[in-house]
């Protein structure tokens, strides 16, 4: 199993939110998101939180670009 992950700034009001979100390269299904005002760690962990909550996650590898927030 792989999952994919990234975010992605949305424009709203004058400013940026950030979108991460988790996919799954089996049936291009979004697992799970989440949407902060911060593009930071907590974002990204609360995103990974959510999609285990859903899925069995055992044996899947997670994939992401290595940006700042993932390392």
């Amino acid at each position: 199993q792989k999952w994919v992950t990234d975010i992605t700034y949305v424009p709203f009001q004058g400013t940026y939110l950030y979108l991460s979100a988790i996919k799954d390269l089996y049936n291009n299904e979004i697992i799970a998101y989440r949407i902060s005002r911060s593009n930071d760690l907590k974002l990204v962990i609360e995103t990974v939180k959510d999609a285990i909550k859903k899925r069995d996650a055992r044996g899947v590898l997670l994939h992401s670009d290595q940006g700042s927030q993932y390392t």
